[in-house]
């Protein structure tokens, strides 16, 4: 009876494997057709517009040029490319070229270059490295995908592919990552890629939105060899760089500075004689920086009615990038925006980078870069000034 049973038991799993596999197949079809689609040509370029906004509340907007050559024998990406980018909010444009070999940064503003080690985040970010990610995670792990109905994208009728790559529950907040591929459907090439999530960090729940609008396609041409990710013959090595200088000595006078918060508000550094100040020079997304906020928030806490004050100095946040940013972290200390002169004057080339000026106004320590012991080595300090 039990080898009766298992005859027919036999058969049904297999049905149930064939038809679990069927279903994961068709799920990622429209992935790899798209994926197909781009490894048929034996070249192509395009042009993008990206708007991205994270952690701040400001939007960057990037220019790119894009262009890919086919290169079977080569076993990192299978193409070789060539990336341009061009930042319309920041003061930022450079080319990264992989030409099967290494990788090398070009700098058309000084026309320089130099080496830089991989892989290439250039290059996940582009078209064929983004859906070839999505291939690779969802092979290890499957995911939602979901044909959604047709849309009109940049007066052309697009289909409308969602990934759902991430989706999950922690502590009642829902946090997710949803890529939306729009593909026109006469060239059946992207016109459009919405990468839109939720996550948390540093103990804040953060969105995250990037749209990529993709325009300009030309495939196949005839004239694209590897030539054309060789190193410009105008374009020369770049001079290292001298070593920055070093943080103010301790027991000097902290220059002056006059600054406004992100509400508007005057302060300047001469009018703190008689507090102890620590200033603490950031931006928003960098890891140390974002890590510090904890600590420093208690650090508040401590000495908030100790003669204390705690100014954070952003020279490339706006006001309203700011505003939010203190929202969202709760931050009790307050922040200072357009500080790109006290960031010189105090010799500032790395974030963060943290000041402890007594009350007579000098600097009693100086340090950059964050580690764990942090509050305790910033409290030590703080201690050691007031005692004095």
């Amino acid at each position: 009876m039990a080898s009766s049973i298992q005859k027919y038991i036999r058969p049904a799993f297999c049905i149930i494997i064939f038809l679990y596999s069927n279903t994961i197949n068709a799920q990622i079809s429209p992935i790899q057709n798209l994926l197909g689609r781009l490894e048929s040509y034996k070249n192509f370029s395009y042009q993008a517009i990206n708007k991205k906004r994270d952690m701040s509340a400001d939007t960057t907007i990037a220019l790119n040029k894009e262009l890919f050559l086919k290169a079977p024998n080569d076993k990192q990406y299978g193409y070789l490319f060539s990336i341009e980018t061009n930042y319309t909010t920041e003061t930022f444009h450079t080319i990264n070229l992989y030409n099967g070999e290494g990788f090398t940064v070009l700098s058309p503003t000084d026309s320089t270059f130099f080496a830089e080690e991989g892989p290439h985040i250039s290059y996940s970010q582009s078209i064929i490295g983004e859906l070839k990610f999505l291939q690779e995670r969802y092979n290890k792990s499957p995911f939602k995908i979901m044909m959604l109905k047709d849309t009109v994208i940049n007066r052309a009728l697009s289909s409308h592919i969602i990934a759902t790559v991430t989706d999950t529950i922690d502590n009642n907040e829902h946090l997710y990552t949803n890529r939306n591929f729009y593909v026109d459907k006469q060239t059946e090439l992207p016109n459009l890629i919405v990468i839109e999530g939720r996550y948390k960090y540093a103990g804040a729940i953060n969105n995250y939105y990037d749209e990529t609008k993709y325009f300009d396609y030309k495939t196949d041409q005839p004239d694209v060899t590897v030539a054309d990710f060789a190193i410009p013959k105008n374009f020369k090595p770049r001079k290292e760089k001298p070593a920055p200088p070093a943080l103010l000595n301790t027991g000097t006078m902290a220059p002056d500075w006059t600054l406004f918060d992100a509400n508007g508000k005057k302060l300047s550094l001469s009018q703190l004689k008689g507090k102890v100040v620590l200033l603490d020079f950031y931006f928003i997304g960098c890891a140390g920086c974002m890590a510090s906020i904890k600590p420093l928030n208690a650090i508040y806490e401590k000495y908030k009615n100790k003669d204390l004050i705690i100014a954070s100095l952003s020279e490339r946040d706006s006001k309203k990038a700011v505003l939010e940013f203190e929202r969202r972290y709760k931050i009790n200390y307050t922040g200072y925006v357009n500080t790109a002169d006290v960031v010189k004057s105090y010799h500032v080339s790395g974030f963060p980078t943290f000041y402890f000026i007594d009350k007579e106004g000098m600097i009693r320590s100086a340090f950059d870069g964050y580690n764990d012991d942090f509050e305790e080595k910033a409290t030590a300090i703080i201690d050691k000034i007031l005692n004095k």
